[in-house]
């Protein structure tokens, strides 16, 4: 019989086969492994270690809210469809801002796993971007300026409220894409 733990890490690992990450080439699933452990790392509590393993179920897989109430509960569920932004809005910049606004009212703990979030998308795009540079980081966004307001957003919101290594590292690698 899985822990818990053992038991998301499992999940993920099936919801996200044959998904990839494209900039990487390496499958999706790296990423979210990567997310728990560094909230591990930063001696995070199970619930947010389980919510960072999950947090892009509900958006990149066929897995919603409802699937992970029902195996992890409502706190789980909960928290996962926090650090999910409405993919129903397409444009970039009003879906980024909705979702900003949605974490300014969240808990410390919620902050934390987007900031593992967002440190791990940065962190995997280094490589790229000392090849390409800037561009490369652009995914959805329709240039490097959307991509910079996005991530200087996030920079206010977690220094105004965190304070761990994670966010250490996450200003330094920001400060070399946005801020030279």
């Amino acid at each position: 019989m899985f822990t818990k733990e053992e038991d998301v890490i499992h999940f993920i690992f099936k919801a996200f086969h044959n998904q990839r990450r494209i900039k990487e080439d390496i499958e999706m699933v790296y990423h979210s492994i990567m997310v728990g452990a560094m909230l591990k790392n930063e001696n995070c509590d199970l619930e947010t270690v389980l919510i960072g393993y999950l947090h892009d179920i509900i958006e990149d897989t066929e897995y919603d809210y409802d699937y992970l109430k029902v195996r992890y509960g409502k706190d789980i569920a909960d928290g996962v469809l926090l650090v999910s932004e409405d993919k129903t809005i397409k444009d970039y910049k009003k879906r980024k801002r909705k979702f900003l606004n949605k974490l300014k009212k969240a808990s410390d703990n919620i902050l934390m796993i987007e900031l593992a979030d967002k440190l791990q998308n940065l962190l995997s795009d280094y490589n790229l971007y000392l090849k390409k540079g800037k561009d490369c980081l652009n995914t959805e966004a329709r240039n490097y300026d959307e991509v910079k307001w996005y991530y200087l957003e996030f920079k206010k919101l977690f220094n105004d409220r965190l304070s761990c290594n994670m966010l250490d590292r996450f200003n330094q690698i920001v400060e070399v894409y946005f801020e030279e």
